[in-house]
């Protein structure tokens, strides 16, 4: 199976990529150590690479080729790979301690959970960026609205074309290549994960503009030239920023009396609650 359908290319797996992320990485979903991110999959992959509605046949027949099992699988050996909570102890023993990591396993449960979603900002760290965005599309496919994501999407579109950076421990060591230029591939990872999730955004705000946002770039993907395709996002920045606005105005849904994103979890249990009084 290919690795693009693995846990390094699924955003429950936020810290890791195809190139970014060495050594075991952590599911969010299934609350679990991945000790061998690059051959463990599941029945709930959401790529990172890709809107997922626009892979979603592929996605299908992947959850059905993994329906037997419950939780994690290694797809070499087609055998279920046990759970294995997360110990910052053993960390730090077998010199394994990983910060993003660390924050993930420990807080990734934080009530409400768009707090901890805003406090793992990207900037120009290539790799918390990449978490960021990952734990962006994850809070948007639960909540399945866009209105508790807008203030998310608008932040993730002013970074869209910004330059991000890796420290040599980024990169995933088993990455074959020169550092630089796995380095330089790796920008990559983390400018399709965000696009992706601007995407996924228009997907559920029925925006089409974001939902097709690659064909409006005139053709700077065609060539991967990074340059090329930062001169092109600049200018898309405000008139994608102004088209979530306006929607979102448009929907009585931006700022509404100055409230916080509304928890999914906290809303559901909310409405369970109502209903038995």
């Amino acid at each position: 199976m290919d690795e693009l359908f693995s846990c390094r290319n699924c955003i429950h797996n936020c810290g890791q990529s195809l190139l970014i992320g060495r050594g075991a990485g952590f599911c969010v979903r299934h609350d679990s150590v991945l000790f061998r991110p690059e051959r463990y999959t599941c029945k709930y992959l959401h790529r990172k690479d890709l809107p997922i509605f626009t892979v979603d046949e592929g996605i299908r027949e992947h959850a059905g080729e993994f329906a037997g099992f419950s939780g994690i699988v290694d797809f070499i050996e087609n055998q279920p790979v046990r759970r294995l909570p997360y110990s910052e102890k053993f960390a730090w023993e077998r010199n394994q301690f990983d910060p993003i990591t660390q924050s993930l396993a420990q807080y990734h449960k934080t009530k409400p959970s768009w707090i901890f979603l805003q406090t793992m900002t990207g900037g120009i760290d290539g790799r918390r960026s990449l978490t960021q965005a990952s734990l962006f599309r994850r809070y948007m496919d639960h909540c399945g609205t866009w209105r508790s994501s807008y203030r998310f999407a608008l932040e993730l579109v002013q970074e869209l074309s910004s330059d991000v950076y890796f420290a040599d421990r980024d990169i995933n060591s088993d990455a074959e290549g020169p550092l630089s230029e796995i380095k330089a591939e790796a920008v990559w990872d983390v400018f399709f994960t965000r696009l992706s999730g601007i995407q996924e955004y228009g997907y559920h705000a029925g925006i089409e503009d974001l939902m097709w946002a690659p064909d409006q770039l005139n053709g700077a993907l065609l060539v991967f030239d990074w340059e090329s395709l930062r001169y092109e996002l600049e200018s898309k920045v405000s008139e994608w920023t102004e088209v979530i606005i306006r929607h979102a105005k448009s929907e009585d849904a931006f700022f509404p009396s100055f409230q916080e994103p509304v928890d999914p979890e906290e809303e559901a249990y909310t409405q369970f609650r109502e209903q038995l009084t």
